[in-house]
């Protein structure tokens, strides 16, 4: 799975992280241009769940295969 992170959408609130199975192995809050927004570091451990997409209320996370 693809995972794509729209930063101009990503409010940075945690949800997908919290979410995900694998949540702390895939994202990380990070704080960038002054604002917090949620970036990948592995999303190679990615399980294809959907459950970030589902919680994202900004529409920010599209994964495709």
């Amino acid at each position: 799975m693809k995972i794509y992170i729209d930063e101009e959408k990503c409010t940075g609130c945690g949800k997908c992280k919290a979410a995900c199975p694998k949540g702390p192995r895939i994202y990380s809050i990070e704080k960038k241009d002054g604002r917090k927004v949620c970036v990948l570091k592995d999303p190679s451990y990615c399980l294809g769940c959907r459950m970030c997409v589902t919680v994202c209320m900004e529409d920010a996370i599209t994964l495709e295969n």
